[in-house]
């Protein structure tokens, strides 16, 4: 996804690999550069200044950052004076490995950096020298770049970063830090300042947002408190958050759901795996039992909640009996969507640490891979059949992407649902009867 924003020096350009984490970030780093007088570029071509927000949670995505780096080099060498970042969480990962496979790269500033990329900026151009900021003592200024961000309808907010879980598979623990929670107060207020402005539609994020509130002072405050707080903002149609974790899952947050009606009953609780073995190995702190209880727990609050997971395929010691424990669990909770992934051993985590061998084959990896994608796939289109007939109350991002003469818009569920219609409704609320589905969208006319 690309960000553009242009300095008095110039215009700057930001492509953002990963998660809507660094979609936010990427907005704030531009942010900043906006506020130092940089503006927006079209494309990298046009840009003085060049930064790529990274991801380090699989090997593609790192593939992908260095993949780009090098097709920048061609503009650095045909303009010296470009300024060439690396934000985020491979930055924070690798450090100056990437000054040593990139060497035209000149900023590299890990994920506590992204709000001071204004200053690195300008110390690149005034001293000519690389410069490495990976250290986790700096605090991200989201506050003082409120009023800096693009007005748009709907908004991420950062409720915390961070993850203290340490799941054998995870490298977030290494490149994110422990968890840190904003205080409640000032969240509200950066939520009041958007629908303020005209947004109607805010997500909260969190590494582990089920855990918000752990150590601020002078009390602990929580997750289903900061809802109620947000959910009362005038104006605010709309409120999510991901993404969570399910040992930490509250009663409490299911009553949020039914109190709030401006909670959207969708819910991004990533399982992972079915097989307990392999939960245990991957040490998610709970078993395929506790996950389908936590699933019935959240439908009968909601009966029509949204439910999305993600599943590792392939993780260290999966037996055939394992996967099928997988498949068991898609077929029995019917995720409306998956995100399913190969595993992938990284450095810097604790399977590589102490040894977890990544030791399914890669053959293997894909058959099991490929089966449980056709499944989900033929499951969600099954469920969503059961949605024609019935109207939704769809929120409009715009032209498709994949027909721009039709609008897309999600319902409350967060599914894109598509409509033939002569006008923009990008930013309004308008009711869909549906009238056809797929496994990856609705589609419907207006009413």
């Amino acid at each position: 996804m690309a960000h553009q924003t242009t300095t008095r020096a110039g215009k700057a350009f930001v492509y953002t690999i990963g998660c809507q984490m660094n979609e936010l970030d990427s907005e704030l780093a531009m942010a900043t550069l906006e506020g130092d007088g940089l503006n927006v570029a079209a494309r990298p071509a046009d840009a003085d200044v060049l930064l790529v927000n990274t991801c380090s949670v699989r090997e593609k995505a790192e593939e992908k950052a260095y993949s780009w780096l090098g097709r920048m080099k061609v503009l650095k060498r045909e303009n010296p004076d470009l300024v060439i970042g690396v934000l985020g969480c491979m930055a924070q990962k690798e450090g100056k490995l990437i000054f040593r496979r990139a060497p035209y790269v000149d900023i590299v500033a890990g994920t506590a950096h992204f709000t001071k990329i204004d200053e690195y900026v300008r110390q690149v151009r005034a001293t000519g020298k690389r410069i490495l900021a990976v250290g986790r003592d700096e605090e991200v200024e989201t506050e003082k770049r409120l009023k800096a961000r693009e007005t748009r309808q709907s908004a991420y907010v950062a409720v915390m970063r961070g993850c203290d879980h340490h799941c054998t598979y995870c490298v977030v623990p290494n490149t994110r830090g422990m968890e840190s929670s904003r205080p409640l107060e000032e969240i509200v207020e950066e939520c009041k300042i958007l629908v303020g402005e005209g947004t109607q539609e805010i997500t909260l994020l969190g590494q582990n947002i089920d855990s918000y509130g752990k150590r601020l002072q002078p009390r602990r405050r929580t997750l289903s408190e900061l809802l109620y707080a947000v959910a009362d903002i005038q104006g605010l149609r709309r409120l999510r958050f991901i993404t969570s974790h399910p040992s930490d899952l509250k009663p409490e947050l299911f009553q949020a759901f039914k109190d709030l009606p401006n909670l959207m009953p969708y819910l991004h609780f990533p399982a992972q795996s079915g097989s307990d073995s392999v939960l245990k190995r991957m040490r998610r702190g709970y078993t395929f039992e506790r996950y389908l209880e936590l699933v019935a727990a959240a439908r009968e609050a909601v009966p029509d909640m949204g439910l999305a997971g993600d599943t590792i395929v392939g993780f260290s010691g999966e037996t055939e009996e394992d996967f099928e424990k997988t498949i068991e669990l898609h077929e029995r909770t019917r995720f409306q969507n998956a995100y399913i992934f190969m595993y992938s051993e990284r450095d810097y985590t604790p399977a590589k640490e102490q040894g977890l061998p990544d030791d399914v084959p890669l053959e293997l990896k894909k058959r099991r891979i490929n089966r449980l994608m056709k499944l989900q796939r033929q499951w969600a289109a099954e469920e969503n059949q059961k949605k024609v007939g019935t109207v939704t109350e769809v929120f409009g991002e715009g032209p498709s992407r994949k027909d721009p003469d039709k609008q897309e818009g999600r319902n409350p569920q967060n599914q894109v649902v598509i409509v033939e219609s002569g006008r923009e409704l990008k930013g309004q609320l308008y009711k869909v009867e549906i009238t056809s589905a797929t496994d990856a969208a609705l589609y419907g006319r207006l009413v």
